[in-house]
């Protein structure tokens, strides 16, 4: 029902006049669709999308918090006929940009899925000035309103109030003649040649059946025409052996049976038309004089696949950028972030800088004469990872790009004091203590303790190219300061990276 108490459609010319609207019946399951949304101008697919989302809130809640709607994308896009669940984006947007509802996103399955909360709205937002009832509508097209005489209405009223009076018995009247301009037409038609005759007798029954349902002849005018210039190239056997492989071979036989056969003339000229070859002599593929395949044929047959592949390939690598561009860069995964880093992987990167501070600040605490920059290495380490997130950001840099500059940062620095250490182990300072174990699972590089003041005696370590060291050494430890360098940069590289 609506509050429009002036028929648009009156005229003056009484209550029976104009187009009329008759309730034959009531719908048992209706979706009730608010006229401000219904003359908003919405496209179709978004007014569409709205029906379905108020068909899923329940008639009975009061409470607009609670008019939420949760259906799956892909349910979506099948109601508004699209291919793909992403295409439903537009639509959504343009609703939310009505105010007609209001969205909320939601992550699932341990995070690594994202759904919508629908909040249907079916009163207009505050500050609407759109049109509310059908009112506005008609007074914002008064063309529409009273005075306004259709095309053919008289007409249409005229043959309603015929078709209520009763009908009454009439003379009989004996049939018309056949008119004089039909009995010459049918006088002066002229024989078909017996070649025209041979090749339209050779087409299939049920082709020539169809072509009298819809042309009322099995001979029209198009077709014999076609047959009668084919024949000006090819024998009439010729021409009934191509017919009669072509409704196979071109699928019309196929078309026939699924029903998909509308245009049974057009098929039959089609039949009898040379194909693309340049050659006059080829016959679909073969050539009549050698009986060989055409050459011309196997070369565009060849182009023609070359064609379709690079046409197929590029589809694919179109498709597969776009779906590209929709995964993490940082994961590679379809996170829902639309391209953009995802939370985990921003995560990660942050975990991986604070870990890089945390071991810069426990090699530190190890020395017991740690250098006065690095008192808060800690603090530095995290200081550095910000300078360059910055100085990259003012470059240009997106979100990964900070991220990996960051972490590349917090590494070095961390790598930095990582080595200090080590010096100050090579240089006899800061040994570890019994609680040699603890340093090694804390850093990764087992200790390699320096003592002094042994007797002179040769190395124990190897060179590169394992032939024994020549060297001498009074370090308790056997190893000239060489190879102890070298056993240290190995053991480093093999230890976790920073």
């Amino acid at each position: 029902m609506n509050d429009f108490d002036d028929e648009p459609y009156d005229d003056g010319y009484g209550e029976d006049e104009g187009d009329q609207l008759v309730a034959e019946d009531w719908p048992t399951v209706h979706t009730p669709v608010p006229v401000w949304v219904m003359l908003a101008g919405l496209s179709a697919k978004a007014f569409l999308m709205y029906c379905f989302l108020a068909e899923h809130i329940n008639a009975r809640i009061q409470n607009p918090n609670r008019r939420i709607a949760c259906p799956k994308q892909r349910a979506i896009a099948k109601v508004l006929g699209l291919a793909d669940d992403r295409q439903v984006a537009p639509y959504r947007k343009e609703l939310e940009a009505l105010g007609a509802i209001r969205t909320e996103k939601y992550r699932y399955a341990g995070g690594m899925r994202q759904g919508y909360k629908y909040f249907v709205r079916y009163n207009p937002p505050a500050g609407y000035q759109g049109q509310m009832r059908l009112r506005d509508f008609y007074n914002a097209h008064p063309e529409f309103r009273a005075a306004a005489k259709w095309e053919g209405r008289t007409e249409a009223a005229k043959k309603t109030a015929a078709a209520t009076v009763p009908a009454q018995a009439k003379p009989a009247t004996a049939p018309k003649p056949a008119p004089a301009r039909a009995a010459r037409k049918k006088a002066a038609e002229v024989p078909l040649a017996p070649e025209v005759l041979k090749v339209l007798e050779a087409f299939r029954p049920e082709l020539r059946e169809a072509m009298r349902e819809t042309a009322h002849t099995d001979a029209p005018k198009t077709l014999v025409t076609a047959v009668t210039k084919a024949l000006k190239e090819r024998t009439a056997e010729q021409l009934v052996t191509r017919v009669l492989r072509r409704w196979t071979t071109h699928g019309y036989a196929e078309k026939f049976e699924a029903g998909r056969l509308e245009r049974p003339v057009g098929a039959a000229v089609a039949m009898l038309r040379h194909g693309e070859c340049p050659d006059a002599g080829c016959e679909d593929g073969v050539l009549l004089a050698t009986d060989e395949p055409c050459v011309l044929c196997i070369e565009r047959g060849k182009n023609y696949k070359a064609d379709y592949k690079k046409a197929r390939e590029s589809k694919k690598a179109a498709a597969a950028a776009a779906a590209a561009r929709l995964l993490c860069p940082g994961c590679e995964q379809d996170r829902g972030t639309q391209g953009a880093l995802c939370p985990l992987c921003v995560d990660r990167f942050e975990r991986d800088i604070a870990e890089a501070a945390e071991r810069a600040a426990e090699d530190v605490a190890r020395m017991k004469n740690a250098p006065a920059e690095w008192a808060d290495a800690k603090a530095r380490v995290l200081a550095e990872a910000e300078q360059a997130r910055e100085r990259v950001r003012q470059e240009g840099a997106d979100v990964l790009g900070q991220l990996l500059s960051a972490q590349f940062a917090a590494r070095s620095a961390a790598t930095d004091i990582h080595r200090l250490w080590l010096a100050t182990l090579d240089a006899g300072h800061d040994r570890p203590q019994e609680s040699a174990p603890e340093t090694e699972a804390a850093t990764g590089v087992p200790s390699m303790p320096v003592m002094g003041g042994a007797e002179p005696g040769p190395c124990s370590g190897v060179r590169w190219d394992g032939s024994p060291c020549s060297r001498t050494t009074e370090a308790e430890d056997g190893l000239c300061g060489i190879c102890r360098g070298a056993q240290m940069a190995k053991q480093e590289d093999l230890a976790p990276s920073y």
